[in-house]
């Protein structure tokens, strides 16, 4: 008798759930994905619909293998760089669509001041480590200008000013060769395409692909709980062997039992336009010629802490040019509901209704606009073009959180 193929059920159709079924189907399990927007419509188009706050569904995400002591973090990023580089030359010659879903144009990792910082220099630590040095170019080392003049990164190497040195001095930064970002909206809509092609089922919308409960079983021998499926919004119960959660920052309110290791909390984005008419600021600011730039406006805080960053991506093909803060990480508490496992003050961290999270808060603003001020001053008396809070999943030790839940 031949042993029946296991089911897995994924709620989430976000990058975490859609490179969770591709790979659990190249594994031979039947796999069935749920999300309540509708993603084969959309093609995770973003601002095709409002409702939409998945962070997958965005123009594009920072690729770096940059994490100063967290050796392991690097080597996964690596792993990744891996696979998108075969990812690119696998669509060149793709007669659908042949654009990179990488694109290589370098990060700028520049400094509180003009000296190297601590987390820096356990980056390039480890980089140094791991046989990587070389594409590490830091820019008052005449023999790493030398080589990325060679290499054909020299003119990425920027010069900024730092407000109010006399004499005038610049900010330390460190070009980054490996880094660039990855056009994420454009990969979750290859992602998806691929996993139907390769039999993984969806079920989208509001009824049919929205989740409304885990369905448990209790078992005879112990009396614990065992999760046997989910029923969706239409009432439709679908038996899994396994559910898995890859809901983004909307976890929670699905399992509350995460609430031990998961909160909600909100990056502040704002988003330029540049007109392709404007042939110098479209040059200038294309990924050809301007790479990913972040910024600590200060050093460590006195707890050894590392203070959040401002970064800038290049423009899109749509000349919108993208810019956030993650200095604060913003929450929403709100009453969470009876029995949660976790709470503060019987409250917990939930993204904000979309209407709401079109409005950043203060703090970011100004933090925003000095930045804009020091690396893009042509837009310093511009107003922005939108802006959003964009809900992350933060962990207790921003790790993964991978594994059985115990509920």
């Amino acid at each position: 008798m031949t042993e029946r193929t296991k089911t897995v059920a994924i709620v989430g159709a976000g990058v975490f759930g859609l490179s969770l079924a591709v790979a659990l189907r190249r594994r031979g399990y039947n796999v069935t994905v749920f999300d309540q927007h509708r993603y084969d419509e959309t093609r995770y188009q973003p601002g095709y619909d409002d409702s939409v706050q998945s962070a997958s569904v965005d123009h594009n995400k920072i690729f770096r293998a940059s994490y100063g002591t967290k050796l392991h973090y690097q080597r996964l990023a690596m792993e990744s760089r891996k696979a998108w580089v075969s990812l690119n030359k696998t669509r060149k010659h793709s007669q659908e669509d042949n654009a990179d879903l990488f694109v290589n144009c370098g990060m700028l990792r520049v400094q509180p001041s003009e000296h190297l910082g601590a987390l820096e220099k356990e980056t390039l630590a480890n980089m140094q480590r791991e046989g990587l040095r070389d594409t590490q170019f830091v820019k008052s080392y005449p023999e790493d200008r030398e080589r990325a003049h060679t290499l054909g990164w020299e003119s990425k190497l920027l010069d900024f000013e730092i407000p109010e040195t006399s004499p005038p001095k610049t900010f330390e930064a460190v070009l980054d060769s490996l880094a660039g970002y990855t056009k994420c909206s454009e990969a979750c809509a290859y992602f998806q395409k691929l996993a139907e092609a390769e039999g993984v089922k969806f079920h989208f919308g509001q009824e049919e692909g929205k989740f409304d409960s885990l369905v448990e079983e209790t078992l005879p021998d112990s009396g614990q709980k065992r999760a046997i499926g989910l029923k969706t919004k239409d009432g439709v119960f679908h038996r899994a062997d396994t559910v898995a959660i890859a809901a983004g920052s909307f976890s929670t309110q699905l399992l509350p039992d995460l609430s031990y290791h998961l909160e909600s909390s909100g990056g502040s984005v704002v988003t330029f336009k540049i007109e392709k008419s404007d042939a110098g600021l479209w040059e200038k600011y294309s990924p050809e010629r301007f790479p990913v730039i972040t910024w600590k406006s200060a050093a460590r805080s006195k707890d050894g802490k590392d203070i959040g960053s401002v970064y800038v991506f290049p423009r899109t093909e749509d000349g919108l040019i993208k810019i956030g803060y993650r200095g604060i990480k913003f929450t929403n508490f709100r009453p969470a509901p009876k029995g949660t496992p976790f709470t503060q003050h019987d409250q917990w961290s939930i993204p904000l209704a979309p209407k709401e999270s079109l409005k950043i808060p203060q703090p970011a603003i100004d933090a925003i606009r000095n930045f804009v001020s020091i690396f893009l001053p042509e837009f310093e008396h511009v107003a922005f073009h939108s802006t959003k809070l964009c809900w992350y999943t933060d962990s207790l030790d921003n790790s993964f959180v991978v594994g059985v839940s115990e509920q």
